[in-house]
């Protein structure tokens, strides 16, 4: 299956999604949280796993991007990831009762994704 236009947007919705989340995600969210010091003082490699954790999920949008836009890759798998980001965006939405935007770059790539794959 060859990528089609529509899965590059997805593909490009999620690389920005993963440098809005890498960068401004991690200065208005993780820095404030980890400037009051260690939120679990009873285990010291927490900041440092909560830094890391952080990013590694942003690599994750980065690797589903490159998945989805991949020549070969089955349509089945380009289905299940974007589902898979809607489904992401739903929770989002759950979750934080609409006051994360994240939810609509998420619904976006993956509502691409699918459309994608299906056409």
């Amino acid at each position: 299956m060859g990528a089609s236009i529509w899965l590059w947007l997805s593909g490009a919705v999620m690389v920005i999604t993963a440098i809005l989340h890498s960068t401004g995600g991690a200065n208005s969210v993780l820095g404030p949280m980890l400037a009051g010091g260690n939120p679990h003082p009873d285990m010291a490699i927490a900041p440092t796993l909560l830094r890391y954790l952080w990013h590694a999920l942003s690599a994750f949008m980065v690797l589903s991007a490159v998945t989805i836009i991949w020549p070969d890759t089955p349509r089945m798998l380009v289905i299940v990831i974007g589902v898979f980001w809607v489904g992401l965006g739903a929770a989002d939405i759950i979750t934080s009762k609409f006051a994360h935007p994240g939810w609509v770059p998420m619904g976006i790539a993956g509502a691409l994704a699918i459309f994608g794959a299906t056409r």
